[in-house]
């Protein structure tokens, strides 16, 4: 067969490349077709004129899902540093095991499907448990997979997203768990037998609803005691190397502010006294700075480790579940619980669904329906309301004047 250039029209060709093989090009365009005969190549190139000339052409792409994945981390401006680190770990451990050697306008919704289709199988938990990935961790897998294509497509690398032809994994709503008035309030008054920090973050979450890193997250300049209002703007995060830094909140409207009780202000003030008289002691070896959105700021967080470190936001959940054992609190009640608690009960005693969400710094009211900007007569409303749930015009002044420090018991492992 002959490997003559044969042109067809006044900008395309085609010439015999192999067995039923033509390469066809086109305004400096070119690709590799099936056809058994001139005649063919020639319709072939017809075809391959009308693509280029619509802007339907796209070259084959040279990356792979791997190369793939070193720009979307390196070069994406909307990914923090702390999503870098979490995307990268789901990238190693699953997505690219599967899928990185792919040329990404090769990956194709079957392909999608059978990844997702492989994290519910039993056996593929690092853990050794029995069943399939969590459908939130397949979620999420598949979220970070679809972010990466669409970003590939935004570059140009490719036309259109896989993933937009796949129906992305649901997950089965469960309720979150909570306790009602009646244990929260025991509950609460078991924090007599705690250390001050404790004490303080507990309240905290229980009373106003504010998730563990925005509680980690509270400082001098984001701690009104004269208006009793805490001002949400930066939580907790925890990096590889157990290094703990400071980011805007979840969302946008994560972002707010609180008001909370007055009962609340002697403990809050000696819980600063006593950081104060740490800091002192602690000379040199106090750490005066952390790092908020990738700057170094001066240390004001009401809550540290005993050399003025950030606490690991994990602390707060070994010290919980501790605490929830002692006082025979529900087994699935986290410290993340006290947030659903006090949402529940405040939608209980009166405040309506729209004032709940504000406060609790949620975008939507409902999975569906988006609500209007705070209102700020409601939400000054809200501590009341709270209090009405939780008494805490009567259980935190017992909770003030106790030793700072209460170490718990460790039981001594049988012989």
């Amino acid at each position: 067969m002959s490997e003559t250039k044969k042109p067809r029209s006044a900008a395309g060709s085609y010439r015999a490349r192999g067995k039923d093989t033509y390469e066809v090009r086109y305004k400096g365009e070119s690709t590799t077709v099936k056809a058994k005969n001139d005649q063919e190549a020639a319709r072939e190139l017809a075809k391959f004129i009308t693509r280029v000339d619509e802007g339907k052409y796209k070259r084959p792409a040279k990356m792979t899902l791997q190369d793939l994945s070193i720009r979307f981390l390196r070069d994406n401006p909307d990914l923090s540093e702390p999503t870098r680190e979490n995307y990268k770990i789901h990238l190693d451990k699953r997505i690219l095991l599967a899928l990185g050697h792919k040329k990404i306008d090769k990956i194709t919704p079957a392909n999608i499907y059978d990844f997702l289709n492989n994290l519910k199988e039993d056996g593929i938990r690092a853990d050794g448990k029995p069943g399939g990935l969590s459908p939130a961790t397949i979620q999420k897998n598949f979220h970070i997979l679809s972010s990466m294509l669409a970003f590939a497509v935004e570059m140009g690398e490719i036309k259109e997203n896989p993933c937009d032809r796949v129906k992305p994994p649901k997950i089965p709503k469960r309720k979150k768990a909570s306790i009602d008035k009646d244990p929260a309030r025991e509950m609460l008054r078991a924090l007599a037998n705690e250390s001050l920090k404790w004490r303080c973050i507990t309240l905290l979450g229980a009373s106003t609803g504010e998730r563990r890193g925005e509680v980690l997250g509270i400082g001098d300049k984001t701690l009104d005691l004269v208006n009793c209002v805490i001002y949400v703007d930066r939580a907790s995060r925890h990096m590889k190397g157990a290094r703990v830094v400071f980011y805007n909140p979840k969302t946008e409207t994560s972002k707010r502010a609180i008001p909370f009780h007055p009962s609340l202000v002697p403990l809050l003030q000696a819980q600063i006294d006593y950081r104060n008289k740490q800091r002192d002691k602690c000379g040199d070896k106090w750490h005066n700075q952390i790092e908020v959105n990738g700057e170094m700021v001066y240390n004001d967080l009401l809550f540290t480790q005993w050399n003025g470190k950030p606490m690991h936001p994990n602390s707060v959940d070994t010290w919980f579940s501790k605490f929830r054992e002692d006082n025979n609190l529900p087994e699935n009640l986290t410290f993340h619980g006290l947030r659903h608690t006090n949402i529940t009960q405040l939608l209980k005693h009166g405040v309506d669904v729209g004032t709940a969400a504000d406060n609790a710094g949620h975008a939507k009211k409902s999975t569906t329906l988006d609500y209007d900007d705070p209102d700020i007569e409601a939400l000054r409303q809200v501590p009341e309301k709270a209090n009405e749930a939780f008494d805490l015009e009567n259980i935190v002044p017992d909770l003030i004047n106790l030793p700072i420090n209460i170490y718990r018991k460790r039981e001594k492992k049988a012989q």
